[in-house]
């Protein structure tokens, strides 16, 4: 006879067994559970519900749920693709996390398979799905076969070269935060090919935008490694007499900010080599006491609507809507009154020494402050005392702004309403002829319906050399034409909420904000469907879109697009 001990051994053993035979179907159940909250959540529209069931069927772990992810973001690819908004508000980055914890080699490699056949030079639009599988194995942060497949990806080399594969992985990358990618960053700084600096720029300032968000991390290395690489790509610019891109050295200006606190242009190489060495010996920031004469960055241009245009190509986005004509309840005195815009990044660094830390800190205070001094100084300029609408106050802005662009200046104006129109057509080069021109028809537009916000500023991601067309392309977030010679900076007023969009047919739905009023039938007017769809446009191009909103407006929305973009958010709303 056995004994007491043995029985209690076998029945507890026997019991684990059975434990462990029941946990793929409590799995199994907990993802159908999953599916079907997921279900019921998209049929009412619930982005916040939808997010909570991804979240639930990512905890399932099992190849099912895995399998339904990957279904749910191809489902999605597919409905942008076919203009439709797609998931809404943040669930497709949760649905990206999601995939992300399913690190064993047979997900990744579904996920690295997916990437791999996928053609982007052939068909750009393709790039985007690449990105989401590719965001998905930078998550994964202990799994080695994910890691070589984003590597991969990074240093692809085929002839010719596909800038999109690169762009992809470099903003999954900065998506991701990793800093164990910034040796494969640093080294597409060092590719021997010209056209990313002179025809396909968006590769150089994806990389600059990723090591901005990688390269600021405690590991003193990672600093290093980056900021040295572009000292010494400046010094081959200055070797080789390359005139560098606007945008360019914005965006590397941005990063070497965000890396060191200093506010110094990208060709000032002999200071970022003295920074480097310095920062590599002392393993912190240096005092720049003796530091090689630095230059700040890149020229300010003239401020249009109280922000700072980048680059050379300026898009002026302006609704035209209807409730343009309502009284302004904002005055020059409350203007002047707001506080300066703080420094975008690397306003405060952990490791500076104190002293160094407040000079920094009083430098940044003094270049906001006279930011804010010059746009203040412009809108000075214009006639207050008789600017009693919101409408008004755009006309006369907008015309002060181009009389005053340097010559040379590239820019267009696309109005929006109802309907999107560019009403120069295309690009128009800054002269004295061409100023006075159109400084004269901007005084002469009129408002006109409704207000397409998602319309407005697709409208001005689609200027490029080749002109404009409405509609066209459906996908200016990859169009050669758009990102070779489209916009650096987009400039975008609204007064309102979105009530239309280009798909819309008719004013017919309930306004699910609030209020008596009915808004259009069409995909991207609520602000969660139109605040991520941009940024999705935007991912590779980088515009800078600087919003302004004037009057009573979504915030949220536009908060949101200037964050994504890098631009800044000015509130012109006064209640009194």
């Amino acid at each position: 006879m056995r004994s007491a001990s043995t029985r209690l051994l076998s029945i507890l053993v026997m019991a684990t067994l059975f434990l462990l035979a029941q946990a793929p179907i409590v799995a199994q159940d907990a993802f159908k559970d999953a599916k079907k909250e997921f279900d019921t959540a998209r049929k009412e529209n619930s982005a916040t519900k939808m997010g909570r069931a991804i979240e639930n069927m990512a905890a399932a772990k099992t190849p099912e749920a895995r399998d339904h992810l990957l279904g749910l973001l191809a489902e999605d690819q597919k409905d942008r693709k076919n203009k439709k908004p797609g998931l809404p508000g943040d669930v497709r980055k949760k649905l990206l996390m999601a995939l992300s914890t399913f690190t064993d080699d047979e997900s990744v490699g579904k996920i690295g398979e997916a990437v791999l056949k996928i053609d982007s030079l052939k068909d750009p639009a393709s790039a985007l799905d690449q990105f989401d599988f590719l965001l998905a194995l930078v998550r994964m942060k202990e799994s080695a076969p994910a890691q070589q497949v984003v590597s991969n990806a990074l240093s692809f080399a085929g002839k010719p070269a596909n800038p999109y594969i690169k762009c992809a992985a470099l903003e999954a990358i900065r998506q991701g935060g990793d800093s164990r990618y910034v040796d494969g960053v640093v080294a597409v700084m060092k590719e021997e090919n010209k056209e990313w600096w002179t025809k396909w720029k968006i590769v150089p300032i994806n990389v600059f935008a990723c090591l901005e968000a990688i390269a600021q991390t405690d590991e003193n290395e990672a600093t290093v490694k980056a900021v040295e690489a572009t000292a010494d790509l400046a010094k081959t610019w200055e070797d080789d007499k390359v005139v560098v891109d606007d945008r360019v050295r914005y965006f590397a200006g941005r990063m070497l900010k965000a890396l060191s606190g200093e506010h110094a242009d990208i060709m000032s190489w002999q200071f970022w080599k003295w920074w480097a060495m310095q920062k590599k010996t002392l393993g912190r920031s240096p005092k720049i006491d003796n530091a090689p004469k630095k230059q700040e960055q890149t020229k300010a241009k003239p401020p249009v609507f109280n922000v700072a245009p980048v680059g050379k190509r300026f898009v002026f986005s302006l609704d035209m809507s209807l409730s343009m004509n309502m009284p302004l309840k904002i005055d020059l005195p409350e203007i002047e009154r707001r506080p300066p815009q703080p420094p975008k990044s690397g306003n405060r660094k952990n490791d500076a020494d104190p002293e160094e830390q407040k000079r920094k800190d009083e430098e940044d205070k003094r270049i906001a402050e006279a930011e804010k001094k010059r746009g203040i100084d412009a809108l000075k300029k214009l006639p207050w005392q008789t600017i009693s609408t919101k409408l008004e106050l755009a006309r006369e802005e907008l015309a002060r702004a181009i009389s005053e662009l340097e010559d040379g200046i590239i820019f267009a104006i696309v109005l929006w309403s109802t309907e999107v129109e560019c009403i120069t057509g295309g690009w128009v080069k800054a002269d004295a002829a061409s100023k006075a021109k159109w400084s004269k028809a901007a005084k002469e537009i009129e408002a006109v319906a409704l207000t397409n916000m998602h319309g407005g500023l697709m409208g001005a991601m689609r200027v490029s050399d080749k002109g404009y067309k409405d509609g066209v392309p459906a996908e200016p977030s990859v169009d050669p034409d758009c990102v070779i010679s489209g916009a650096d900076c987009i400039v975008f007023l609204t007064d309102g909420w979105a009530s239309w969009s280009d798909d819309s047919n008719a004013q017919t739905v309930d306004d699910p904000r609030g209020g008596t009023g009915k808004i259009g039938d069409g995909t991207h007017i609520l602000g969660p469907e139109i605040w991520p769809a941009i940024a999705r446009q935007n991912l590779f191009r980088k515009i800078v879109i600087h919003c302004i909103g004037i009057g009573n407006h979504d915030k949220e929305c536009l908060k949101h697009i200037a964050r994504d973009s890098g631009g800044t958010y000015i509130d012109w709303y006064f209640d009194g």
